[in-house]
């Protein structure tokens, strides 16, 4: 049997928040047939499959606290709570309210955990300061949609069209790793991302995590036939409100399925007088 690759490239875009498995893009090919691609992002911990909120999660939720607050009323006038901003300097101290950042991936470890001291309001002393900027880091979604992960290679033998009755062999191919080094909004995303397996499915049929499939249409007519490639990764972010230095944070996994109408024909014979 004759193995014929099909060479169609892709153009991948999914924004936070949108729903997963979003059609990021499109081919015809030239037997007629036609080829989209999806992306479904899944954070670490999920316990399904990729969804909406997956992709729109940022890589780091952080929560804000503070042990006392100096605002309210303390035995003896203590000053606990307070803090020296960094823009104090000796002779001038700026006094502030320090507040406790814990930054946490999707797995509930804590990756950023430190105390930030915002000055008091001159004019409002007995206020609370602002609470201190937290970073705005990139989500799921964003970090794999810049990853820039290639679709799998498709092909089918027969390539053009099947036959009912006959055997027909589908197989998926590509990189097995990819390279991530993205800038998003002013953060940085710096890793690795590890293709884990493919699967095969036809006509929606619970799919065969396998490189390579058999299958034999029984009916003519147009069928669906989808490959997945399931990719993990890790990688490390710096930016703007980030400590210099965090662990490396899990990525989850991306899976990229590219879903082709295949044409199958009938061999009927005919009896000749």
């Amino acid at each position: 049997m004759r193995f014929v690759a099909l060479a169609v490239a892709f153009t991948f875009g999914l924004s936070a928040g949108t729903a997963s498995a979003a059609t990021l893009g499109d081919g015809s090919l030239a037997d007629g047939g036609h080829e989209t691609v999806g992306i479904i992002v899944t954070a670490p911990g999920s316990g399904a499959a990729g969804s909406a909120a997956d992709a729109g999660r940022p890589l780091i939720g952080y929560t804000v606290s503070w042990s006392i607050d100096p605002t309210a009323a303390q035995p003896g006038g203590g000053l606990n709570g307070l803090c020296l901003t960094a823009d104090s300097t000796p002779g001038h101290p700026i006094f502030g309210f320090e507040y406790h950042l814990v930054g946490s991936d999707a797995t509930g470890a804590i990756v950023d955990d430190r105390f930030v001291c915002i000055a008091l309001v001159p004019t409002a002393p007995g206020q609370r300061p602002p609470l201190p900027a937290l970073p705005a880091v990139p989500t799921f979604g964003e970090a794999w949609n810049h990853a820039q992960l290639p679709a799998p290679v498709v092909t089918l033998d027969p390539s053009g069209r099947g036959i009912t009755g006959l055997d027909t062999r589908i197989t998926a191919a590509g990189v097995t790793t990819v390279t991530i080094g993205a800038t998003i909004r002013g953060y940085t995303i710096t890793g690795t991302a590890t293709l884990d397996h493919y699967a095969i499915s036809v006509d929606g049929q619970a799919a065969t995590n396998a490189g390579t499939g058999h299958y034999t249409f029984e009916t003519k007519g147009n069928h669906t036939v989808a490959v997945s490639a399931v990719w993990h990764g890790t990688a490390t972010i710096t930016g703007p409100n980030l400590p210099g230095t965090l662990p490396a944070i899990d990525l989850g996994s991306a899976t990229v399925t590219a879903t082709r109408t295949y044409p199958v024909h009938e061999i009927r014979s005919v009896l000749q007088p």
